[in-house]
């Protein structure tokens, strides 16, 4: 009885271990990053004027500027400029519920990266990296909130935890897919809005 009760225990863990989603590590680094890449039949400089377009854009739609209380709206902060990359602060939010009973007490974590596009003539690169989590204690008003590494959720001791195998990872990978499709889709055709430099 002992032996059947060990064993079923071992497959519980086996199988309850295998089954977490991670974020994406660099071998190398030991960072949480994304990467995507596309091949484009458009000259380097009208890749370059797209991105730097829906940069602009961005930080005007976005809710960036409000999370840090920052009062210059429309104006893309930390955007840096090479002949052949552009590179620019992003985030965005995800919730997940805190009390399990109800689900009606939500937790907002705001997620911010750097975003990296590197232009060749064949195409471009977009990396994600410096992934940043920023969390509001409960008794905080206007303050900063805590910030933590988006690798602190690959620890096995936070990873196996309920709440960040359903909401944070699948959010997480969800919005950074978004954004990356967006800025892809921008790149292929064009920017719908224009914003002026």
């Amino acid at each position: 009885m002992k032996r059947c009760f060990f064993l079923i225990a071992f497959l519980y863990l086996q199988l309850n271990g295998n089954g977490q989603v991670f974020f994406p590590v660099n071998e190398s680094s030991g960072k949480v990053y994304y990467l995507k890449t596309e091949e484009i039949g458009i000259t380097k400089a009208e890749k370059y004027n797209r991105v730097k377009t829906w940069f602009i854009n961005y930080y005007k739609t976005s809710r960036f500027e409000d999370h840090f209380k920052i009062a210059r709206k429309g104006k893309s902060l930390q955007m840096i400029e090479t002949t052949n990359s552009i590179a620019g602060k992003c985030g965005f939010y995800v919730m997940y519920p805190v009390d399990d009973r109800s689900g009606l007490v939500m937790e907002q974590i705001f997620v911010m990266f750097t975003m990296t596009i590197s232009f060749t003539n064949a195409g471009y690169e977009n990396l994600i990296t410096d992934i940043i989590c920023f969390t509001a204690p409960t008794t905080s008003g206007n303050m900063r909130p805590a910030q933590f590494e988006l690798e602190a959720y690959n620890e096995r001791q936070l990873n196996r935890l309920a709440y960040v195998q359903q909401y944070i990872v699948p959010q997480v990978n969800n919005s950074i897919q978004k954004v990356q499709l967006e800025l892809a889709r921008n790149i292929r055709y064009g920017n719908l809005t224009q914003a002026s430099w």
